[in-house]
């Protein structure tokens, strides 16, 4: 039983700077509220958005998607399906690898 009540009264007066840092538990839940949690915040939506939608989903997928259709588009211009035109080709690749090959034989026997 306090005998004076107006002794507490007066130390709380006093003392209130304290006591309201004491009582708001010297602003740490404030302080993990704006910095930490808000940082944190910042940099996922920052690896979400710059990450993971920049680059996994617009570059990896699909831009490998993007690739595959424009090189299909590409080989679509040359394959007529007419039989003539790839035995042609085939032909001169044959003549090309065989030139190839052997071209350092024929300048021997030639004496270049």
């Amino acid at each position: 039983m306090v005998k004076q009540p107006s002794i507490p009264a007066a130390i709380g007066r006093a003392l209130s700077p304290l006591v309201k840092v004491l009582e708001n538990k010297y602003y740490m839940d404030a302080f993990n509220e704006k910095v930490l949690a808000a940082g944190s915040r910042a940099l996922g939506t920052g690896l979400w958005k710059g990450g993971d939608a920049a680059v996994i989903d617009g570059v990896i997928v699909n831009g490998s998607a993007r690739a595959v259709g424009a090189l299909a588009s590409l080989s679509r211009l040359v394959q007529t399906g007419h039989l003539y035109g790839y035995a042609l080709v085939m032909l001169l690749g044959v003549f090309g690898f065989m030139t190839w090959r052997l071209w350092p034989h024929l300048t021997g026997l030639f004496g270049h």
